[in-house]
């Protein structure tokens, strides 16, 4: 869902201000109760309250900043801020639950009955119930602002509903059986939390780095594209995320080469336009012209397409052209290499440059190979560079 910048950043602070609020309220509450019950546990669960405080300062700073325009310096804007700050976030409940196992291993080896009262449950159950609002409040809010942090933030809080509940449990076994069992459960409920960040950290992690977008949104681009008229192919795709609604993406778009290049170029900025009202992505379409009636180039690339098709399925080409320029004559396209494929680029240049000597001996074969991004560029001379020898 695509909403205003400034609505999405006022709903999120208005998410991050209920976080802040209720989480140092429950600090409060547990650390009072801990204190007087002389209950590590609860103590423990407290500090884990505090984190979740901090974890919402951290919140709000981020839809603070995320939201902030362009500038000279971040020219594509602050929006992988978010990112930045779900990783902290992550990192924050992996320490909490290490805190946690660590706490917990000393309580396995020093067993001890807690000692309860009326407010020592009443805190209990309200901690849980108030959280497992928070984690709903907090999901939902996610997925309506498409908000990596605050889906990290629901993470949290349900951990806390697991780590919370599962102590609970313990210290009301330890009081009808008079067996201290905090501490496994402690353990146990520690690797749910470590897992839980860890899993968080990679997800938000590859989002920094650079992941393939969405295989769905790539194709309805495309297809998009490819239904207006005098577009004949469509190739090279590739969207790069900047941040919560903030994308910028690149295509190449094959075109009649016979057609007048201002009406081309003006279909392509009308094609620009629509794309980014329809996907609210900011695109550059390429022109690659292309002769539609020049049958000894059809005949040509049609029996390499064949041979490509024995040599490894997995191998398909795209911008397929012939530039005949007296002695350099040469026949220039592009391959994409889907995963699959075992051969090497230098593998797959030499058995198609020896095919295509054997079908047209008269020309220079020069291609580019297009494997994940990582493209093996083949050096072709202009007609300057020739003239000039």
């Amino acid at each position: 869902m695509n909403m205003n910048i400034e609505t999405r950043k006022n709903e999120g602070i208005k998410m991050s201000l209920i976080g802040i609020f209720i989480n140092f309220i429950l600090f409060v509450a547990k650390l009072s109760v801990g204190i007087m019950a002389n209950s590590i546990a609860m103590k423990a669960d407290a500090i884990n309250n505090l984190s979740d405080f901090a974890s919402a300062i951290i919140l709000l700073i981020s839809f603070y900043i995320s939201s902030r325009p362009a500038d000279q310096e971040h020219p594509f804007g602050h929006a992988r801020f978010e990112y930045i700050a779900s990783t902290i976030v992550s990192m924050i409940i992996v320490f909490i639950g290490f805190q946690l196992g660590s706490s917990s291993l000393g309580k396995i080896n020093n067993p001890e009955i807690v000692k309860t009262d009326i407010f020592f449950y009443i805190v209990f159950i309200l901690s849980i119930i108030v959280k497992s609002y928070l984690y709903y409040r907090y999901k939902k809010e996610s997925k309506k602002l498409d908000s990596p942090i605050l889906m990290a933030t629901a993470k949290d809080s349900f951990s806390d509903i697991i780590s919370t509940a599962g102590l609970f449990v313990s210290i009301l076994f330890g009081q009808f059986f008079n067996k201290a069992v905090d501490g496994y459960i402690g353990f146990l409920i520690s690797i749910f939390i470590v897992y839980t960040g860890i899993s968080i950290l990679f997800k938000t992690s590859n989002r920094l780095l650079g992941v393939k977008a969405d295989s769905k949104l790539r194709n309805e681009i495309k297809q998009f594209i490819r239904d207006h008229d005098g577009i004949y192919g469509v190739h090279d795709l590739i969207i790069h995320d900047y941040g919560v609604q903030n994308y910028f993406a690149s295509v190449h778009v094959e075109v009649n080469a016979a057609d007048d290049i201002k009406v081309s170029h003006e279909l392509i900025d009308h094609i620009e336009r629509e794309v980014a009202f329809k996907f609210h992505i900011n695109i550059v379409l390429h022109m690659d012209p292309i002769d539609l009636h020049d049958d000894k180039k059809d005949q040509i690339q049609s029996e390499l397409v064949a041979i490509l098709e024995q040599i490894d399925s997995h191998i398909s080409m795209h911008d397929f052209r012939i530039l005949a320029d007296g002695d350099q004559n040469k026949i220039i396209f592009d391959l994409k290499v889907r995963d699959g494929c075992k051969l090497s680029n230098q593998e797959i240049r030499q058995k198609i440059t020896e095919e295509a000597h054997q079908i047209a001996p008269q020309y220079t074969c020069y291609m580019d190979i297009d494997r994940n991004y990582e493209v093996d560029i083949a050096k072709v001379p202009f007609k300057q560079d020739i003239k000039k020898k």
